[in-house]
């Protein structure tokens, strides 16, 4: 009978941190709710393996690298790397969290990619967190209907030109484990960005 008790005790312990378990994590999903998200830049950009600087254009390029990108041209290929900032902002007094994030990338108009951050993200209460998303995708193939000189133009924009500004939308869903089961937040949130 001690046995049967003990047991009783322990389940309702377990039940009891579980469900507290279970509050928490919605408290920081309905904080993640109240959360500002702002994209804040893009940064390390890299055309076909060649590094780039803020504000760098065609004409900057080298001999080499000017060979480099047309051997990628040539095969119709033409891989772009970068960085996205995003910046979360709590002004809650309670921490808020995400367990990942699906996205969509649009610039110009024209969308890049969409894909899955899968990377938990704590912002603690009155305070923020910047996070860097690394975005690889390949021009020729998301892009297939544009010319090759728009393509090369859209990969140099990325990299910010104060005459010519590009529009940047980047439309989030956060996620959150709760008691088991993965939550989404409510549909996806626009953030717009003008990058020049």
């Amino acid at each position: 009978m001690k046995t049967l008790k003990s047991i009783t005790v322990v389940f309702l312990l377990a039940l009891s941190f579980t469900a507290c378990d279970v509050l928490d994590q919605m408290s920081q999903m309905k904080q993640l709710a109240l959360c500002e998200f702002n994209v804040i830049g893009i940064d390390k950009v890299k055309i076909a393996g060649i590094q780039l600087d803020e504000h760098t254009s065609k004409s900057d390029l080298g001999a080499g690298q000017i060979m480099q990108l047309s051997a990628a041209i040539f095969k119709r290929e033409l891989p772009v790397h970068f960085d996205l900032g995003l910046n979360i902002n709590n002004p809650n007094n309670k921490p808020a969290a995400m367990n990942r994030m699906d996205y969509e990338l649009y610039v110009d108009n024209r969308q890049l990619i969409t894909g899955q951050m899968n990377q938990a993200v704590n912002v603690a209460p009155m305070s923020n967190s910047n996070v860097s998303m690394p975005i690889a995708i390949d021009l020729f193939k998301v892009l297939n209907d544009e010319t090759q000189d728009a393509l090369v133009n859209l990969a140099f924009k990325l990299t910010g030109d104060p005459s010519n500004p590009s529009d940047i939308l980047l439309k989030v869903k956060p996620y959150i484990q709760v008691g088991g089961r993965t939550l989404a937040y409510p549909g996806f949130m626009d953030l717009r960005y003008t990058l020049k």
